[in-house]
């Protein structure tokens, strides 16, 4: 078994990350973010709507925002999903992977293997996105695990398990490096599964250390598996900014699957969110100690 480094506990703020509190997710309409101003609070924004005063004042007041990036799907629409995949100043056009596996109605995998074109430009995007976007808490890395789920590509076949793995290893090690430079965080929407795709360092261990925690997306009932997914120690334990106290969030769709991810103490953020375009808070804030704004 790999022993996973821990960060010192006495490094940097201590973070509250229990109880469980609303979060949300606005892709499209930022209407509804104003109701996160308030300390502790969690929103993510989209593509392009991540400058709007809403979520500056989620900032201001305390609360934390992420802002969407795919490195994984090659969907260019957004700034930095334009600068990331075709030729900007961070670097030329990026490949598909090869053999153009479709993966979902919203693009290909991308090249991610380590040594590509757009390993190389990452970096460059996430400091732009630093620098643009003095408000922001870090990033919502989607479809970022250790293998795939997507309904195009057969994981039973695909034909390099182990690069994939590697890749989405380097992604989050680039994602850890910017943020620690900055004081951000980073979620993960994939899977790092114990001995299926493998967390990280261990494959036999839930989780992955880099990440500051991992997003569950509709997975009502199935609280017997995403709980002690959630409440591995693995996740967020190489982050000298939340050390081992990872920010977990998960969307539910019913009620009930709101109850019960809540009452598994392993998920900071939990909401009932049919879609991405906003939702109310189901109770109150209270402060966690997680970055509200780019902190250097």
């Amino acid at each position: 078994m790999i022993a996973v480094a821990l960060v010192p506990a006495s490094e940097g703020p201590s973070i509250v990350n229990l109880p469980a509190q609303p979060g949300g997710i606005f892709y499209e309409s930022s209407a509804g973010a104003a109701a996160y101003a308030h300390p502790g609070a969690l929103v993510v924004a989209g593509r392009d709507n991540y400058q709007d005063q809403a979520f500056q004042d989620v900032s201001a007041a305390g609360g934390s925002v992420l802002i969407y990036l795919d490195a994984v799907i090659d969907n260019s629409h957004g700034r930095y999903h334009d600068m990331l995949l075709n030729a900007s100043p961070c670097g030329p056009a990026t490949a598909r992977w090869p053999g153009d596996h479709q993966a979902n109605s919203g693009g290909y995998l991308t090249d991610f293997r380590v040594g590509s074109v757009l390993q190389g430009k990452l970096r460059c995007v996430l400091e732009a996105m630093v620098a643009e976007n003095p408000h922001m808490a870090g990033w919502f890395a989607d479809d970022l695990g250790s293998r795939s789920w997507f309904a195009g590509i057969d994981w039973a076949t695909f034909p390099d398990k182990a690069a994939y793995r590697e890749g989405a290893i380097a992604l989050t090690q680039t994602l850890r490096s910017v943020a620690d430079e900055h004081g951000l965080i980073f979620v993960v929407n994939g899977t790092w599964s114990a001995d299926d795709g493998g967390g990280y360092p261990d494959v036999a261990v839930h989780g992955n250390a880099l990440a500051d925690g991992g997003f569950v997306e509709h997975h009502d009932g199935e609280i017997g598996f995403f709980g002690p997914y959630g409440c591995s120690l693995q996740w967020a334990a190489q982050s000298p900014v939340t050390r081992g106290k990872a920010v977990n969030f998960a969307v539910t769709d019913t009620a009930a699957g709101l109850a019960e991810y809540v009452d598994s103490n392993c998920y900071a953020y939990v909401n009932r969110q049919s879609d991405y375009d906003g939702v109310a808070p189901w109770g109150t804030f209270h402060p966690t100690g997680l970055p509200s704004r780019v902190a250097r």
